[in-house]
């Protein structure tokens, strides 16, 4: 029987891993007599994926020993994903890639903005994405990300800017960025203005996300029967982060006739969810309302919710 070529063993490959089935994926993979890149590519972004980081780490190891393989654009991008953990060789990679490539493309960047991004350096996230000649739309959203993650929201609104005059256009994934940075900035007006201009400007229809945005941006402000009237007006049903981004202004505002309205409707749609309990218990606390607490603690009983550990309906009242 003739050997399998090696796009169909890297087709077999590809299926273990994309099922999850990765003790089966490592046994075809030590057995198959030639490797490529898109092999070793393969086991390492689904380790990855599989959230098994060292293991990826290892394989990519392995990989550059490998001297008839030269890695390329998808296995660096697949092994810094796998570096959220351990900053530490992720700058080994990013230093492996400037020593051995000839420039960081807009994907390779993008991977790194997120790594520095999600670990912290806030610093080697903007040298990265300041010093890369291409970017992407994903390239500007992961620096918008990075920059939320240190609380940077005015700079994620210059960010916009500078990147509708440099020409890239903002998808979803921006929007959800610079509406969040708009509301925590209490930028109302500016939110609003956003958030209409997407579809008819740039194409991108609201999906939920954005919507709960803009709950959050009106309810922060204070602005609560706006955005209870807001909810009522979308084309799809809210779901429960919207209306949890509601109950919690009700909260902030200690508005607890609408926030008893709002917990209603949120116990219809995911009566599991724990933390809307502790909102709404939190929300009677603050007005001494205790018989509606017990009630709620019932309620949590009936549905099965468990409090997390530490955590007493009682006691945070």
């Amino acid at each position: 029987m003739p050997e399998p070529c090696l796009v169909s063993c890297n087709a077999m490959l590809d299926g273990f891993c994309k099922n999850g089935d990765m003790g089966s994926a490592v046994s075809f993979f030590e057995s198959m007599p030639v490797r490529d890149v898109y092999s070793w590519t393969t086991i390492i972004n689904g380790y990855s994926k599989r959230g098994c980081y060292d293991t990826a780490i290892r394989f990519f190891q392995r990989c550059l020993r490998d001297c008839s393989v030269k890695a390329n654009e998808a296995t660096f991008v697949s092994v810094l994903s796998a570096c959220a953990h351990s900053v530490t060789f992720g700058k080994q990679i990013h230093g492996y890639i400037i020593k051995n490539e000839n420039q960081i493309t807009p994907f390779i960047g993008t991977s790194l903005i997120y790594l520095y991004g999600k670990t912290g350096h806030l610093d080697y996230a903007t040298k990265v994405f300041e010093s890369m000649l291409k970017k992407e739309t994903c390239t500007w959203n992961a620096m918008i990300c990075a920059l939320s993650s240190h609380g940077k929201d005015k700079k994620i609104l210059e960010m916009f800017d500078k990147m509708k005059i440099e020409g890239y256009h903002p998808n979803e994934v921006t929007f959800v960025g610079i509406l969040a940075a708009s509301s925590n900035c209490n930028l109302i007006n500016l939110g609003l203005e956003l958030f209409y201009s997407m579809l008819p400007q740039f194409g991108v229809v609201p999906k939920m996300e954005h919507y709960g945005c803009v709950v959050d941006l009106l309810g922060r402000s204070g602005f609560l029967a706006e955005a209870k009237d807001f909810i009522s007006r979308m084309p799809f049903e809210a779901d429960a982060s919207v209306l949890g981004a509601l109950l919690g202004a009700c909260k902030l505002h200690g508005d607890i006739d609408l926030g008893n309205e709002v917990a209603k409707r949120l116990l219809e749609v995911d009566p599991q969810q724990c933390g809307q309990y502790i909102v709404l218990s939190s929300l009677y606390a603050d007005v001494e309302n205790w018989g509606h607490a017990a009630f709620l603690r019932n309620v949590m009983v009936g549905v099965g919710v468990h409090k997390p550990p530490g955590y007493s309906v009682v006691n945070s009242m």
